[in-house]
């Protein structure tokens, strides 16, 4: 409720509530997610709130490979108003921890998130593509390498999926508050996308209590009009994803 009331105060028309869902068992998150509980809160903000705010029932899911048959039942079984795929980990070692930069090149840190969720977007589980680039908040001067070779490459390949996939792409707002001091993705990874022909972006805050929701918005959506892109608010549910 206090989300609700904070997004009023802030003038934004439409709050989407996305709980993450882990189905990675050494994930800390994992066994959390309650649907019912989950649904039950967002009927009982609607009833609250009436017109002002839009209130959207989403999820998070964090994308491995190799449960990506454990999130495709879970689709078909809950319905949500839409779907964000995100990517926090690889082979069960979170982008955030020393373990993963530990036996990587930053190179290879980077190569291995970008096919990560290349095969995120290529799965066509999801509505939204999140935070992409998130794997810059451990390395902040990730700008100046978005100008090499391989990065181009990488991060090339991973928009193309994602725009073959037709599914919208997440400029988040969580990166003015963390090390990078801009929205995830970089600018550069947005004009790419512009012109592979991707046009639909969603603009999150990624606040994790009332006091961030709507911080770096206004930033974020400024940016989408600069490169011409299409806010897409509430996001399109996928068809034929094998959701209900």
């Amino acid at each position: 409720m206090e989300c609700c009331r904070a997004a009023i105060e802030r003038g934004i028309g439409v709050i989407g509530f996305t709980e993450h869902v882990d189905f990675d068992p050494s994930d800390p998150g994992y066994g959390f997610f309650d649907y019912e509980a989950c649904r039950g809160a967002m009927e009982k903000a609607r009833e609250v709130f009436v017109g002002t705010p839009t209130v959207l029932f989403g999820v998070e899911v964090d994308y491995q490979e190799w449960f990506e048959d454990r999130i495709r039942e879970f689709l078909s079984r809950y319905n949500f108003d839409y779907v964000v795929g995100s990517v926090h980990a690889i082979a069960q070692q979170p982008l955030m921890s020393a373990g993963y930069r530990a036996g990587r090149s930053g190179v290879r840190a980077y190569a291995d998130y970008f096919e990560a969720v290349t095969k995120s977007a290529a799965s066509e589980l999801f509505d939204v593509i999140g935070h992409f680039g998130y794997a810059a908040r451990q390395d902040p001067d990730v700008n100046d390498r978005s100008l090499s070779d391989w990065f181009r490459a990488a991060a090339g390949d991973a928009l193309k999926a994602i725009v073959a996939s037709g599914a919208a792409l997440e400029i988040n707002a969580s990166g003015c508050r963390h090390s990078v001091r801009r929205p995830y993705p970089s600018v550069w990874c947005l004009e790419q996308y512009r012109e592979l022909g991707g046009l639909r972006v969603t603009i999150g805050s990624d606040a994790h209590g009332p006091t961030e929701v709507g911080l770096g918005v206004e930033q974020a959506v400024r940016l989408a009009q600069r490169i011409e892109l299409e806010i897409a608010a509430p996001p399109q549910r996928r068809i034929g994803s094998g959701r209900r």
